[in-house]
């Protein structure tokens, strides 16, 4: 029991990143009617994939990786394929999580927090799955419990969040970053082999759930945010409608409106676990799948490595990754949606009962490459 309330709170802290206080920005000219249609669809893509990943898992009896099921079921080329675009996003990822969690430190330190970043990461990638799995759990209910005292300081019922327009553009930006929020593929593989390949059920109750969990904080923080904003910085609210505002500017704005001390620290802890519960998911799956290609061995030094090349790329080229970063949406529905749809395509035909769910996943991909490149 406790691996599976484990793999629930990696599967849920691997959702909630730092794209978290984004979300109201994305969704304030969408309204929350096509908001809870688009998280509710995004849930529903999220745990459709997952599950296709954890069948060819077991159809291949053994908790690989999409890297390496691409290249057990299809060969080189699905594998090249998958392999570049999984560890181009996870490092581009992992370097801004890095940047991002310097920023906070650094804040709240007032020193320069590099090595000490370094440290902090280290020691999440380094640990024994069974001692990483406490202290993620640990993460993740913080993480929980400041978000819930957010939402519960926000005042509900203050503001009308529907728009009378349908905004088409607004609409469509918010499918990349709903989808990227429920980013949980990578870790299919870890939680396979926590919980062994034999407890289908349970692996596939335990994405269930956790990818239910971040839907169900989704609505519930985007419209308690904005109501807030809407109570205490109308300017602001304003101008999101308009013509959007910066991250770190609701942040603060946040922080301005909150009544004591404790609140704005809570706002900052906040932010800080959000980057470190969805860093270790996405970090301990890259090295579980790097682990796998060299048989499970060089586990320290691949760890090393990730967090050494994650640091530099923050560093030394973070406004370039930023760029990259703007395209992460559409690299990732080549391993989430794509590839795992095509290699079931290539191991076994689809039941008839199972292809409106293909389908509605397909679709929602290529929704997400129409927005990334045309609008």
């Amino acid at each position: 029991m406790n691996k599976f309330l484990s793999s629930i709170f990696l599967i849920s802290g691997t959702a909630i990143g730092a794209g978290l206080i984004s979300l109201p920005i994305s969704a304030a000219k969408v309204g929350m009617t096509w908001t809870f249609v688009i998280i509710m669809l995004a849930l529903f893509v999220a745990y459709k994939t997952s599950c296709i990943t954890i069948d060819l898992m077991k159809a291949k009896r053994a908790p690989l990786t999409i890297v390496e099921l691409a290249h057990e079921i299809s060969g080189n080329g699905a594998k090249f394929i998958t392999m570049c675009s999984y560890y181009i996003l996870s490092l581009a990822l992992l370097s801004v999580y890095f940047s991002g969690t310097i920023g906070i430190l650094n804040q709240f330190l007032n020193i320069n927090s590099t090595i000490l970043c370094v440290c902090l990461f280290a020691c999440l990638f380094f640990l024994k799955s069974n001692i990483f799995a406490k202290i993620n759990t640990a993460m993740v209910l913080t993480l929980f419990g400041l978000i819930i005292s957010v939402i519960l300081s926000s005042n509900f019922g203050i503001l009308d969040f529907n728009t009378n327009n349908f905004d088409f553009s607004a609409t469509m930006l918010l499918f990349p970053i709903m989808f990227t929020s429920f980013g949980i593929q990578n870790v299919c593989a870890f939680v396979a082999k926590q919980l062994g390949l034999e407890n289908l059920k349970a692996i596939k109750k335990a994405f269930l759930i956790g990818t239910t969990i971040p839907a169900i904080i989704y609505i519930l923080w985007i419209y308690g945010i904005l109501n807030r904003v809407f109570e205490f910085d109308i300017n602001l609210y304003n101008k999101i409608l308009s013509e959007g505002v910066d991250v770190g500017v609701l942040i603060s704005s946040l922080c301005n409106s909150a009544k004591f001390e404790i609140e704005t620290l809570i706002l900052k802890l906040l932010s800080l676990f959000a980057i470190l519960t969805s860093a270790t998911g996405i970090g301990i799956g890259l090295i579980s799948s790097l682990c796998e290609i060299f048989s499970n061995k060089f586990k320290l030094l691949i760890s090393s490595a990730v967090v050494l090349t994650s640091a530099t790329l923050a560093i030394l080229v973070q406004n370039a990754f930023m760029t990259i970063l703007s395209f992460d949406g559409m690299i990732a529905t080549i391993f989430v949606i794509f590839i795992p749809i095509y290699l079931s395509l290539h191991i076994q035909k689809i039941p008839c009962k199972k292809i409106p769910g293909y389908v509605v996943c397909f679709i929602f991909g290529l929704i997400i490459i129409y927005v990334e490149l045309l609008i």
